[in-house]
């Protein structure tokens, strides 16, 4: 499988849980940069694979919606072309600590390709930067062996 299109999969699930209305799961509203915000650390990291919240305090409703990702994502893998076994890792970190939403998505696949990926605004658009030429451009995919704990890597000058 592409790493691409296991990353789609991911931004997909991503995005529909940003939106506050969880489409991919039927209609389940919840307001997980509401309740990143009022965490210790104004994140919430949650596992899709596992159905869980990694980091960050949240509700009851968060965490049977994170539950019901992972239980739906078989069947939503099969749909867009993948399996979920062509996953080793799919997780997110809702970011609340910016001046708009901005999730960091990181997937991982059997072939051990790891990546991560920048999103910000309500639906999650990947973030734009001025490339050598001046030129405003997608930021590129990091290899997430290098990130810290928030997704941005030391490397980044922004």
């Amino acid at each position: 499988m592409k790493h691409d299109r296991l990353c789609a999969i991911g931004h997909n699930l991503a995005d529909s849980m940003a939106s506050g209305l969880g489409l991919v799961i039927g209609y389940h509203p919840m307001d997980v940069f509401s309740e990143a915000a009022s965490s210790s650390n104004g994140v919430i990291e949650v596992d899709f694979l596992r159905g869980c919240i990694v980091r960050g305090e949240a509700s009851d409703n968060l965490k049977a919606a994170a539950a019901r990702f992972a239980e739906v994502l078989p069947k939503f893998c099969q749909q867009n072309g993948a399996q979920v076994a062509d996953f080793e890792s799919l997780s997110a970190v809702f970011d609340a600590n910016a001046l708009e939403p901005r999730v960091f998505l990181t997937v991982s696949d059997q072939n051990g390709h790891r990546s991560t990926t920048d999103y910000m605004g309500l639906p999650l658009k990947r973030v734009r930067v001025l490339d050598e030429l001046g030129r405003i451009r997608r930021k590129p995919r990091r290899e997430a062996a290098a990130t810290t704990a928030f997704g941005a890597d030391s490397s980044d000058t922004e």
